[in-house]
């Protein structure tokens, strides 16, 4: 209004109303740096200090979001450190029961617990052929069905009075077993072996055997490393061909082996293994294996919980996740920490067989294996954690230092 009138104000009194909005703004800038405590409150004030501390607002907003990422990582890391060390609880505790375990059902006697259990099983089992050199149970089948049938079949096969062993098709391995296996023959029978995964590469796919290799070639070929082997003159031959391959193993009514397609319909025999008969001749010993194996599983139930549990925002480092952080705005310094499959299975923790002492044996090794995992991950994180927490300090001082 003042200057809108000014040409009707005489000069005296036009110097002392401009001097008086001088002084009106010098106050409402004098209150206005007093109530903010800045020196400067707008690019009027001064525009180069202005821009410049604008700059610094935009840096901290900046790190300030970067912050709230790092501390995110920060709680997983610490999540996942948790879920370690209760991890490393739980195989303790595995461990203290298979070594329990093995102290209760496998004492210490003047009889083997090999000739005990194979005395009880022996006495419920007198439908089966028994090979005393092996300590091997056998029956022959006299439904005719596929390979492949014939295998799933066989390792569903349960053994009396021993439910948990289960069976396998036969893998005859000197002329003695396979004598006695050809002694239950009433019709062609399948075997274990085949060289369906690479022909000519003839192995033993079932039983304790599996793996192995014991022929090489067709009929022209060779035992490998003086392994048994009873083919038929002539045989293995592909006789059908790449269109109907031949590749899978049966012994013939006269006692000599062949090969044939998968998908013919053969008798099959079972077979179960004697080295897997280390237990109590006691039925009640049988019972109680399965008590111990029942508390085994439900700690590597909790295992399998603590692993899925372990997550924070979605990010699971022991569920075999990746965790990235950034530790500049610019997205060029950063972390990354890759996860571990922490499972039961994840750990190579997959023995549950607690009437074989050779089985329970072994379960201690894979729960030394996973410990030593855990342990080597959790030294990783703990490593991890400190470099993200010295990060966080870091940035937090340099909001500070931009703020100021």
């Amino acid at each position: 209004m003042v200057d809108a009138v000014s040409y009707m104000i005489p000069p005296a009194l036009k110097e002392q109303l401009t001097a008086i909005k001088q002084l009106s703004r010098e106050s409402d800038s004098a209150t206005e740096k007093l109530a903010t405590g800045l020196d400067v409150n707008g690019a009027l004030d001064n525009p180069q200090n202005f821009f410049t501390s604008r700059t610094f607002e935009y840096k901290s907003a900046d790190l300030s979001r970067l912050l709230d990422g790092i501390g995110q990582s920060l709680r997983t890391i610490e999540v996942a450190s948790d879920g370690v060390e209760a991890m490393l609880a739980l195989v303790d505790d595995a461990e203290a029961l298979v070594k329990k375990a093995l102290i209760d059902l496998f004492p210490v006697t003047d009889e083997t617990p090999d000739e005990r259990a194979l005395e009880y099983i022996r006495s419920r089992n007198t439908d089966k052929a028994f090979f005393d050199t092996l300590g091997n149970f056998y029956t022959n089948t006299t439904e005719f069905v596929s390979w492949y049938e014939a295998r799933d079949n066989a390792e569903a096969a349960e053994l009396n009075a021993v439910p948990e062993i289960t069976g396998h098709l036969a893998t005859i391995t000197s002329q003695e077993e396979n004598d006695v296996v050809f002694g239950l023959l009433t019709a062609t029978s399948w075997l274990g072996g085949s060289d369906d995964e690479e022909e000519g590469v003839w192995r033993w796919v079932t039983g304790p055997e599996a793996g192995q290799q014991f022929w090489q070639g067709l009929a022209g070929g060779f035992a490998v490393d003086g392994a048994y082997e009873n083919w038929a003159g002539g045989e293995p031959n592909q006789f059908f061909g790449p269109a109907d391959p031949e590749n899978f193993a049966h012994l013939r009514a006269d006692g000599l082996w062949n090969d044939l397609p998968g998908d013919d319909n053969l008798n099959y025999i079972i077979e179960w293994g004697g080295d897997l008969f280390v237990q109590e001749g006691d039925v009640n010993v049988s019972a109680q294996a399965m008590d111990y194996r029942d508390d085994y599983l439900d700690i590597l139930d909790q295992m399998e919980r603590l692993a899925v549990d372990a997550h924070y925002r979605g990010i699971n480092l022991l569920g075999g996740d990746t965790l990235k952080t950034f530790f500049n705005p610019e997205l060029t310094s950063s972390l990354t920490i890759e996860g571990i499959d922490a499972s039961a299975y994840g750990l190579g923790i997959v023995g549950d067989n607690f009437i074989s002492k050779t089985e329970l044996t072994k379960s201690l090794g894979e729960l030394e294996n996973a410990r030593q995992a855990l342990r080597e991950f959790g030294r990783t994180l703990q490593t991890d954690l400190s470099i993200v927490k010295i990060r966080q300090d870091f940035t937090n001082e340099s909001i500070i230092t931009h703020e100021a």
